[in-house]
């Protein structure tokens, strides 16, 4: 079975999801759309002290969401995470309703507090069930597609309840209670719907599956979570949609049927009608969601969407309240351009909780759903409210004829009140930036730490893995594999597969020559920041498979390659050492041959010769001017860099290496510096190399660039050898995206043949080669130029990199040639 078909979902799976926001609706439609005529007309609250308490108990509610969701997250079972909540909380959800759709035989303030409570516990039930059957999604499948897919059976589901509602609700009231303003007639219409809602909850249960975990090694602490909620930016964004949308939608909602009972001439008899309709075409937005979102992306989709009714909820204002066909086309319309925003919502909220795993290396789906249902009852507490209270402000009186005053309020609610949440919804998500590529991205990068991790044979305990701690904070990209971790956030060695692009590991530097230094460590891990795990080479090929690799690889590089990292230091030698004319010249001698440029990082200590030696060759140059944080030192290769270039040996320069992956200039100080080069160096062409995806990240840097040098390495990344190539290109293809246009040249990367596992990256001469071998025939075949690293081993990298830093060489450390049968 493929990958693609193990994350696909069948139609009955999501149908089975969406039959968890069926049940949802048959309690959500009836608070929705009578909540307000029950508490004001059969409990006989005010419409000011009903606004008040819609308010106070949404709130209330919406605070305890976070909570649900972070016990949801810890939740281990054998049926998962989440799914467990449709099969415990289904009978307490339809308690707890019932008792609110009874009116007790109480007066004055002991009625209204056993409103408040009946509401307060109600709630809380529907977020017990409801937070845990929303996270669900998140963990059905890794396809963004696939849950976008579902999340468009979940919405058609949750309209059925509204047929059935809002024909059935009146006159099962006045059925059981002799009309429709009658205690006993609710509570019993309440009685039944949450019958059929508790058979539909457990067939939700008993139709699907969770198949998205979290690694093993895993820790999580609800403060972490917490701090990554409230750095996760698309998240916070969503929340603001939220916020707005919902009190759009429940302003409106709420006053519907007062304006069909108070404004619409007959509107009472044709209420039922023109909401079905309604919901009819609310489901044919909701059917044609997944086509149009996937053809152009769901953030611009909602974006139009939503655009489209705010305008169009605002006209309604206008349509006269005495022509009904026109108030039911227009209501329909209305329904049918809104459709798509609540499937792309919660779809998008799951792309959030993908966004936080690759950012952070921990997931919390829960807490993400739950945050975002409080955001969203925080609008929905706001909309209800605030219909409460307008209808006061309008004078509203229950069971009586109502005032122009009040009936031109009424109209207002209906129309340019709501437009309003609709265009600031509009106006928050500008800020939303996980597009479609970015998602795309996430799914494969997730894909592949999953794959490195241990499978979830039995559930763990929240903290059964410890995360080891680190001494200082290491930087890492937002849109990259993963991102910013703060010091009591370092991963575990599991999630290390998950850090930053970069072309080291997080816990080193690299020196002038390309070599690394340590900047950062991991306590309990081994070898100076590496990973403590041994040497575990591919398995060993047959001797005449190993032969044929091996020629293989010697034609290849006979055929020769676009470049060569070269950097001159023999054994006994380190960065410090003076690097004499004829070591140089011995060692691009060798390589000659083989490659037509060589790139080298510095310009003082006898590097300086590299590039004048290189062109007696017949060589072209990279030549790079190695900066760090000694401003003098900098000078120093500023003015060996320039000096080389004006006497004609640069055919391209490179004005520092991973300087703002290390800190060691702030982007301003680096801008600075790459044009005084270009001011320097007319008709040369200037850049910058770095890791890719600060590339994303500094813009700036990337305009000022001729061309874009982009250090790519799937091996510090986890990645294993057998995908690493693709890894590679989704990185180089990721640069060229922000490049506009400019040259992206691989500036390095590379395959070690010895030394200790990465994670899911193991080194050996068979990886080594291949790596090489898949990577040339990419090059060629995609026109990119490639500078591999490296031409020869250096010995001295042991102590920097730990054992595998010393094996990255074509060469070996002697300057023979590798992998020879």
């Amino acid at each position: 079975m493929t990958q693609a078909s193990e994350h696909q979902l069948s139609v009955r799976e999501k149908v089975g999801y969406g039959f968890g926001d069926l049940a949802s609706n048959m309690f959500w439609q009836m608070f929705s759309i009578f909540i307000a005529k029950y508490y004001t007309d059969v409990f006989l609250l005010s419409a000011a002290t009903m606004g008040t308490m819609l308010l106070v108990t949404r709130m209330g509610d919406a605070v305890i969401d976070p909570v649900i969701g972070a016990i949801a997250d810890r939740t281990r079972t054998r049926w998962g995470f989440f799914r467990p909540y449709l099969l415990w909380m289904a009978i307490p959800m339809a308690v707890t309703a019932v008792a609110t759709f009874t009116v007790p035989n109480l007066q004055g303030t002991a009625k209204v507090v056993y409103a408040y409570v009946t509401l307060s516990l109600m709630m809380v039930a529907y977020s017990a069930i409801n937070i845990p059957y929303s996270a669900l999604l998140g963990v059905l499948t890794p396809d963004s597609k696939q849950r976008t897919s579902a999340s468009g059976y979940r919405f058609v589901m949750a309209l059925l309840p509204v047929f059935v509602i809002v024909n059935t609700a009146m006159p099962m009231a006045h059925y059981f209670g002799g009309s429709d303003t009658s205690p006993r007639g609710w509570q019993m219409t309440m009685l039944i719907y949450s019958v059929i809602a508790v058979i539909f909850y457990w067939a939700c249960f008993a139709l699907t599956q969770e198949r998205v975990h979290p690694e093993l090694s895993q820790k999580t602490s609800l403060k972490n979570d917490v701090k990554d909620l409230l750095a996760n930016r698309p998240w916070l964004v969503l929340c603001a949609v939220g916020i707005a949308a919902l009190t759009f939608n429940n302003i409106r909602g709420t006053v519907t049927i007062f304006y069909f009972e108070n404004v619409v001439p007959g509107g009472k008899d044709w209420f039922g009608p023109v909401m079905t309709t309604g919901a009819v075409a609310f489901i044919v937005g909701v059917m044609l969601t997944p086509a149009l979102s996937k053809r152009f992306g769901k953030r611009n989709f909602y974006m139009v969407s939503m655009s489209v009714t705010a305008l169009l909820t605002a006209a309604f204002y206008f349509v006269p309240s005495d022509n009904l066909a026109l108030v039911w086309g227009a209501n329909t319309l209305i329904n049918l351009c809104a459709a798509p925003t609540a499937p792309l919502v919660w779809a998008m909220y799951a792309d959030t909780a993908d966004y936080a795993e690759w950012k952070n290396g921990r997931r919390a789906t829960g807490l993400v759903f739950s945050a975002a249902s409080f955001a969203q009852k925080l609008g929905w507490a706001v909309g209800g409210a605030g219909a409460g209270w307008l209808l006061s402000f309008y004078g509203y009186q229950a069971n009586a004829a109502q005032s122009a005053q009040t009936i031109d309020g009424i109209v207002k609610m209906m129309s340019l009140i709501p437009a309003v949440g609709a265009a600031l919804a509009v106006a928050a998500l500008w800020f939303y930036e996980l597009d479609e590529k970015t998602v795309d991205t996430m799914a494969s990068e997730l894909a592949i730490r999953r794959a490195q991790a241990p499978a979830p044979s039995a559930m763990p305990s929240p903290d059964s893995t410890a995360s080891p701690e680190p001494d200082q904070e290491y930087a890492s990209p937002p849109n990259s594999t993963a991102s910013t971790l703060e010091p009591d956030e370092l991963p575990t060695p599991s999630m290390q597969t998950a850090m930053p692009s970069t072309s080291l590991p997080p816990s080193m530097s690299r020196s002038p020559d390309g070599s690394t230094s340590n900047r950062f460590h991991f306590h309990g891990l081994e070898g100076q920041g590496l990973p403590a795990s041994p040497s575990q080479a591919e398995p060993a090929l047959s001797s005449a498979a190993r032969a044929a690799l091996s020629l293989e690889f010697r034609q290849a590089l006979h055929q020769g390659v676009h470049g060569l990292c070269f950097s001159p230091y023999t054994e006994g030698q380190a960065p410090g050492a003076r690097i004499s004319a004829p070591q140089i010249r011995q060692r691009l001698e060798i390589i000659r041959p083989h490659t037509q440029w060589i790139r080298s990082f510095s310009c003082t200590d006898g590097h300086e010769q590299t590039p004048r030696i290189a062109h007696e060759l017949g060589l072209k140059t990279l030549v790079g001017a190695w900066l760090g944080s000694n401003k003098a030192i900098n000078e120093r290769e500023i003015e060996g860099l320039i000096a080389v270039a004006r006497a004609g040996h640069a055919d391209l320069v490179a004005v520092g290496n991973e300087v703002l992956l290390r800190k060691d200039m702030s982007e301003d100080e680096l801008l600075a510096t790459i044009e005084r080069v270009k001011e320097a160096l007319p008709g040369v062409p200037v850049g910058y190399v770095d890791a890719y995806y600060l590339f994303e990240q500094h813009p700036r840097i990337t305009a000022a660039c001729d061309v874009i040098l982009s250090n790519c390495y799937p091996f510090w990344e986890g990645c294993p050898r057998e995908q690493a190539v693709a890894y590679m290109q989704d990185m180089w293809q990721r640069t060229q995206a922000v490049a506009g246009g400019k040259r992206v040249i691989i500036s390095e990367t590379g395959w070690p043949d010895q030394g200790s596992a990465f994670h899911g990256a193991r080194p050996s001469q068979d990886g080594a080669m291949r790596y090489f071998l898949d990577t040339q025939q990419w090059a060629k075949q995609a026109n990119v130029d490639v500078f591999y690293f490296a031409a020869f081993d250096e010995a001295w990298k042991v102590g920097q990199e730990g054992d595998v830093g010393a094996f990255w060489g074509l060469w070996n450390k002697d300057g023979k040639l590798k992998f020879e049968e």
